[in-house]
């Protein structure tokens, strides 16, 4: 069949085909239209028959419940949230301390870090000289009236034994130190010789002085030590705990040998696990046999 232009034929059945179409697709959709709005809302109808809201007890019980799981479990989320900080304070605290020997080191031409330690100088002198590599960083001197540069002590990486059945410090920051721009403090000590001995008085493995005569002198022991300087750092500062050796205050011994050595295995299982090991206590607590 041939259409032609013009004269009703090819134009004249192409309008016609769309009127057809356009009165088709408009009853589909009305009528597609009419179902869903039925269908939805009878649904609601039904929704709104069949489905009660909660009553003020279930939710006061709901509550209830919600509140005791949270307050078994979020202390110990808490916990393992502020030991997760502090363990990245700790190693952050760990590096910056190597490098800072390392500068001091680098500056002044030395073979290994040891150099920074002087048996002709005194603790102020081997502060200063860390604490000229740490940018920023607050210099506490001896004597000062700040509260941040308060000598503060430091408890035991477990409970002290003062001898007597009560927990004493394990040490403490004394003045002169300093505190890093991070809030990181440093505590130094030097000694006038390295290889040298020392005399303490003899403990039983409670803790407990030991006292043969019963005189009421405890037993004494002599060893020797080999370490000419120590270096702690507090990696979250005096302000803030627990000021604890094995948690947040590590200890590092440099040798006669010129070694920088960590005086406990606490640090070196935190730098490999991420993990804390210590025993929380109080300082005064009374211990028992």
């Amino acid at each position: 069949m041939n259409y032609k232009q013009g004269g009703g034929g090819f134009l004249s059945q192409n309008a016609t085909q769309e009127r057809i179409f356009k009165k088709l697709f408009s009853r589909l959709f009305n009528e597609r239209t009419a179902f869903f709005k039925s269908f939805s809302i009878g649904n609601a109808f039904i929704f709104r028959n069949k489905v009660n809201g909660f009553t003020l007890a279930e939710v006061l019980i709901t509550l209830g419940i919600i509140g005791i799981i949270a307050a078994m479990t979020l202390p110990t989320l808490v916990a393992k949230y502020q030991e997760k900080v502090l363990v990245v304070q700790v190693k952050k605290t760990y590096s910056e301390l190597q490098n800072a020997l390392k500068m001091y080191a680098a500056k002044h031409d030395c073979s290994d870090i040891s150099c920074i330690s002087d048996l002709n100088s005194t603790k102020e002198d081997l502060t200063k000289k860390l604490f000229e590599q740490f940018k920023g960083a607050k210099y506490c001197e001896a004597g000062s009236k700040e509260k941040i540069c308060k000598y503060y002590e430091i408890k035991g990486n477990t409970p002290v034994n003062n001898g007597y059945g009560v927990i004493q410090n394990g040490d403490g920051f004394m003045p002169p130190f300093f505190i890093a721009s991070n809030g990181a403090s440093y505590n130094l000590t030097q000694y006038n010789q390295c290889i040298r001995e020392q005399t303490y008085n003899k403990r039983d493995e409670n803790g407990y002085f030991v006292d043969e005569d019963k005189d009421g002198i405890p037993d004494t022991i002599t060893t020797t030590v080999d370490y000419c300087a120590n270096i702690y750092f507090d990696a979250n500062g005096p302000l803030k705990g627990p000021n604890q050796f094995g948690a947040d205050v590590y200890r590092f011994n440099i040798t006669s040998n010129g070694k920088l050595s960590i005086s406990t295995t606490q640090l070196n299982k935190t730098l490999t696990t991420d993990k804390l090991y210590y025993t929380p206590h109080n300082i005064g607590d009374e211990l028992k046999k």
